[in-house]
C-alpha cells in the first residue's frame, strides 16, 4: 500500500466516524472535501451518504460539479439522485469546459448548453434519450452532431452560433422535430429535410451564408415559419409544396435579386424584406390573400414596387430606405391599406396615389426630402394620425382641407418649416407635436384650433405663442428649449410644462388662474416662484431639478395643492435625518411630497 493510498484511507475513515454525528454544516463541508478526492469512487460513495444530512439542492451540487476530481462519478453518485428526488427535468449550463457525467441525468427533458466554447464532444448527450428540447447556443467548438442522432424524442433543437457545424445529416433521424434553429452555422444543404422532418413547423437558417438553394426546402408541408435572413439565396425559384408557411424573413440577403417563387407560399401572412442591396423588383409576389403586413426596407436598387398592387388584403405597408423609388402609383389599388410608412425614400416626389386609399388612417412620412407641403398628400378623409419627420424641404403645411378626420399630427426635424398655416382649420385636430423645426418663428396658423394638447420643443426661432390664446379647447401645453418665447397667453390651460429655458422667475405665467398641474422641473436657473400664488387651483407642481431655487414658501399659499415635488436637495434626506422644514410643513398640511 502506497503512502498516498494509506493517507486517503485514513481520511475516509475519519469521515466515516462522523457519519452519524455530523450536522448540516459539517455534512456539507464533508461533501465539498470528499468530491476533491480521486480514489476510484469510494470517496464519492461516502459523500453520497452525507447527502440526507447536508440537504444540498441540485443547484448547489451543480456548483460543485466543475470542482469534482471525478466529474462522471460525481454526477452518478450525487447529482443524478438529487435530480431524481426533485423530479427536475430542466437544466441550463454555462461556462462548462466538458460535459463528462451528463449522461447520468436521465430525468432531463430540456437542456440548454449556453456559450460553452470549449465543449467539443457531445457523446454524453447521446444517453439522454428523454430530451424533448435541446439548445446548444454558441458552442463554437462543436462540429460532430452524430451523438444527437439518438435523441429521437426531440421536438425542438437549437444550434445557433455553432459556427463549425456543417454536416447535419446525423439529424435526419429526428422525425419528431417541430423547431430547428441552424442560424449562424456553416450549413449549406438541407437535402432530405422534407422526408426526415414531416412535422417541422419552424426552420431558422439565418446567417447560413453558404445556403443558396431554396429548392431543398420544397416538400416541408407543415412548415409555418421560415427565416432565410443573411443567407446566400438569389431568389425563391424552385420552392414548392410549402403551403403552410405564414412568416417569411428575408433580412440582409445580399444576393437576393427577385422574389420569383414566393407565390408558392400561399398561406403567407407576414413578410419582411430588409437590407437586400441587389433587389431591383418585387415581381412574383402574387395575390397572397392572407398577407396583411409588408415591410420593405434598405433596398437601394429597388425601383419597381408594382407587384404590391396584387396584395388586395394588405392593411399595413412600410417602405424604408429605398432611395430610387419616385412614385407610389402602383399602390393606388390597395383599397384595404390602413397604415402606410414611407421612410428615407429621398427620391419620392409623387404622393398622389395616397389620395386613392379610402381606408388610410395612419401615415408616417420620414426623410422624404421632395415633400414641400402636406397639401401634396391630397384628400384622405379617414386619416386620423400623421407624422412628418426629417423632410428637409417642407416649408408649410399648406391647405389641409382634405384631412377632415386628422386628430394627431407630429412634425419633427423639418428645418425649413416657417409656419403652421392652416392647422387651425383642421376640424378634428386634438394633439399637435412640433419638435426641432429651427426656422419656425410663430404658431399663428394655430389660431382657433380645437386642439386640446400642444407640444413645442427645440424651436429656437419661436417668439410668440399669442395665437394659443384663441384655442378655447387647449388644456395641455408642453414648452421646452424655446428660448426666445416671452409670452404665454392666459388661456384655458389646466396642465403646463416648461423646461430647459433660462428663466429666473415665473412672471411669464402670470394670469394662469385655471392651472391644475405645473411642471417646471427642468428650469435649472429658476430662483423665484412667487407667481404661483396667482394660481389658486394648482393641485400638482414639480420643482425637482430647480437647483437654484432656495425659497419655496410660496407653496404654502396654494389652498388646493395635493402633490409637490420639491428641489432634490430638500427631498434627498436619509431615513435617519430629520425632514427638511419645507417638506415637514407641506406634509403637515396634507401635501404629498414624493421621494425622488
Amino acid at each position: 500500500m502506497t503512502s498516498d493510498t494509506h493517507g486517503s484511507t485514513a481520511q475516509l475513515d475519519e469521515y466515516r466516524s462522523h457519519l452519524g454525528l455530523a450536522k448540516q454544516a459539517g455534512a456539507r463541508k464533508a461533501i465539498r472535501e470528499l468530491v476533491l478526492i480521486s480514489d476510484g469512487g469510494e470517496a464519492l460513495e461516502l459523500a453520497a451518504r452525507f447527502t440526507p444530512t447536508a440537504a444540498y439542492s441540485s443547484d448547489a451540487l451543480l456548483r460543485l460539479w466543475p470542482t469534482a476530481a471525478d466529474p462522471d462519478g460525481f454526477c452518478e453518485h450525487l447529482l443524478a439522485p438529487a435530480f431524481a428526488q426533485e423530479e427536475r427535468t430542466g437544466l441550463r449550463l454555462r461556462r462548462m469546459t466538458s460535459l463528462r457525467g451528463l449522461r447520468h441525468l436521465t430525468t432531463l427533458r430540456t437542456l440548454e448548453i449556453d456559450r460553452c466554447k470549449e465543449v467539443t464532444d457531445l457523446t454524453e448527450l447521446g444517453a439522454l434519450t428523454g430530451l424533448t428540447g435541446l439548445d446548444l447556443n454558441g458552442c463554437t467548438g462543436v462540429e460532430d452532431l452524430a451523438p444527437l442522432g439518438r435523441l429521437t424524442a426531440l421536438t425542438r433543437l437549437g444550434l445557433r452560433r455553432c459556427r463549425t457545424v456543417e454536416d447535419v445529416t446525423p439529424l435526419l433521424t429526428l422525425s419528431r422535430l417541430r423547431e430547428l434553429d441552424l442560424s449562424m452555422t456553416r450549413v449549406r444543404s438541407t437535402q432530405g429535410f422534407d422526408a426526415a422532418f414531416p412535422v417541422l413547423e419552424k426552420l431558422t437558417l439565418r446567417g447560413c451564408r453558404s445556403f443558396k438553394d431554396t429548392r431543398q426546402l420544397s416538400g416541408l408541408t407543415r412548415l409555418t415559419v421560415l427565416d432565410l435572413g443573411w443567407t446566400g439565396i438569389r431568389d425563391l425559384a424552385g420552392l414548392h409544396d410549402v403551403p403552410a408557411v405564414t412568416e417569411l424573413d428575408l433580412r440582409n440577403c445580399g444576393q437576393l435579386r427577385s422574389l420569383r417563387g414566393i407565390d408558392a407560399l400561399t398561406a403567407l401572412s407576414r413578410l419582411v424584406i430588409e437590407d437586400c442591396p441587389r433587389l431591383r423588383t418585387v415581381d412574383g409576389l402574387g395575390a397572397h390573400p392572407h398577407l396583411q403586413r409588408v415591410r420593405i426596407e434598405g433596398c437601394p436598387e429597388l425601383t419597381d414596387v408594382s407587384a404590391v398592387s396584387h396584395l388586395t388584403r394588405m392593411s399595413s405597408l412600410t417602405i424604408r430606405g429605398c432611395e430610387r423609388i419616385t412614385s407610389l402609383e402602383d399602390a393606388k389599388e390597395l383599397a384595404t391599406l390602413v397604415s402606410v410608412s414611407l421612410e428615407d425614400c429621398a427620391a419620392l416626389r409623387d404622393f398622389s396615389a395616397l389620395a386613392t386609399l379610402p381606408r388610410l388612417e395612419r401615415l408616417y412620412v420620414v426623410g422624404c426630402n421632395r415633400l414641400h407641403s402636406l397639401e401634396a398628400l391630397g384628400s384622405l378623409p379617414r386619416l386620423t394620425e400623421l407624422q412628418v419627420s426629417g423632410c428637409r424641404l417642407l416649408r408649410s403645411p399648406g391647405d389641409l382641407g382634405g384631412l377632415p378626420a386628422l386628430c394627431k399630427l407630429r412634425i419633427e426635424n423639418c428645418p425649413s418649416l416657417t409656419d403652421l398655416d392652416h392647422l387651425g382649420g383642421l376640424p378634428s385636430l386634438d394633439k399637435l407635436y412640433v419638435d426641432e423645426c429651427h426656422a419656425l418663428g410663430n404658431v399663428d396658423g394655430l389660431a382657433g384650433s380645437p386642439a386640446s394638447e400642444v407640444v413645442l420643443r427645440r424651436l429656437p426661432a419661436l417668439k410668440s405663442l399669442r395665437a394659443l390664446g384663441t384655442c378655447e379647447g387647449l388644456r395641455t401645453l408642453y414648452l421646452s428649449e424655446c428660448s426666445r418665447v416671452t409670452d404665454i397667453p392666459a388661456g384655458p390651460f389646466e396642465k403646463l410644462a416648461v423646461g430647459h429655458m433660462s428663466w429666473k422667475d415665473l412672471s411669464r405665467l402670470a394670469g394662469q388662474k385655471q392651472l391644475r398641474t405645473l411642471d417646471v422641473a427642468h428650469l435649472t436657473e429658476l430662483e423665484d416662484i412667487g407667481a404661483v400664488t396667482g394660481m389658486p387651483g394648482l393641485v400638482r407642481i414639480d420643482l425637482s431639478h430647480c437647483y437654484a431655487l432656495e425659497d419655496c414658501t410660496a407653496l404654502f399659499e396654494l389652498p388646493s395643492l395635493k402633490t409637490a415635488r420639491v428641489p432634490l436637495r430638500m427631498s434627498l434626506r436619509t431615513r435617519q435625518d430629520p425632514p427638511h422644514p419645507l417638506v415637514a410643513e407641506l406634509t403637515a398640511r396634507g401635501v404629498t411630497v414624493p421621494k425622488p
